[in-house]
């Protein structure tokens, strides 16, 4: 009988081992250029006196992404949705898209990037450097519940035909 009970015991915990999802913690690096979505919209920002508008505000990626392999350049796409100018000269944007695979897996993204405009306003000067972080929230495919982040560092060209265009490489992990 105490067999028997243990012996349970034993099948209903690799029973329920068996259902738990492994979850991987991975590095992730991103090499990507933008293009300019010339169907999105105009973004208007705020800075202290006025505001102003940033034409296209949506953009393509480009690029290669670890656990994706090279990204699909059409389907790759961000969007941003708020922008200020502080008297420093620092354009903080919030960003949302996704990265899509060849194969059609998907990576969401939000996130926040600040660009440097001293150089720009000052000495008028076309690139100017972004950092920020992208948070993952989510996909498809292996990466319906993915969660983790990615530290962006790149350039701007703010002079780039149609708005603005970036180049970045970024670190961070991948849950999923």
């Amino acid at each position: 009988m105490i067999m028997k009970k243990i012996a349970m015991l034993v099948i209903t915990i690799m029973l329920f081992a068996s259902c738990q999802k492994n979850v991987k913690t991975l590095n992730i690096n991103v090499d990507l250029i933008s293009s300019v979505n010339f169907t999105s919209p105009t973004l208007t920002c705020t800075l202290p006196g006025a505001p102003f508008e940033i034409a296209n505000s949506g953009y393509f990626l480009r690029g290669t992404v670890t656990h994706l392999g090279r990204i699909d350049s059409i389907k790759s796409k961000g969007q941003d949705g708020f922008c200020n100018l502080s008297p420093a000269l620092l354009l903080s944007t919030k960003t949302s898209g996704q990265i899509v695979a060849a194969n059609g897996d998907k990576i969401n993204y939000a996130g926040d990037d600040v660009i440097d405009l001293n150089n720009v306003v000052v000495n008028g000067a076309t690139i100017a450097p972004i950092t920020g972080v992208w948070k993952i929230t989510g996909g498809t495919g292996k990466f319906a519940s993915a969660t983790g982040y990615i530290n962006i560092n790149g350039t701007v060209n703010v002079a780039a035909e149609g708005g603005p265009t970036f180049a970045i490489k970024g670190e961070g992990t991948i849950n999923y």
